[in-house]
């Protein structure tokens, strides 16, 4: 396999839930997409470690500190919800 392809199976196998043979099926069709589309996706993932981080009161994801839930003069402060990653606020939300 050469260098690029093999070092892009690596890191994408380091993402949760991404064994080798995902990896492998996933550099692979990355390699079929056009250029613009794999510029789309570098692009999104540079865009999201760069405007995103956790709410300093809540740890939600957010653009913004403190966060829109933390903001909303209309929920019930005396009531907290717990959960075990940021990523689980939203289902909980709806």
């Amino acid at each position: 396999m050469p260098d690029p392809l093999s070092k892009l199976v690596g890191e994408l196998s380091r993402l949760p839930g991404i064994g080798p043979k995902t990896a492998t099926r996933l550099a692979h069709h990355l390699l079929k997409v056009p250029s613009a589309d794999a510029q789309l996706l570098a692009e999104s993932i540079l865009e999201v470690k760069e405007r995103l981080f956790h709410c300093s009161r809540c740890n939600a994801i957010t653009d913004v500190d403190p966060c829109a839930i933390c903001t909303d003069e209309q929920r019930d402060t005396s009531r907290i919800c717990v959960v075990e990653e940021p990523f689980n606020i939203q289902p909980v939300e709806r």
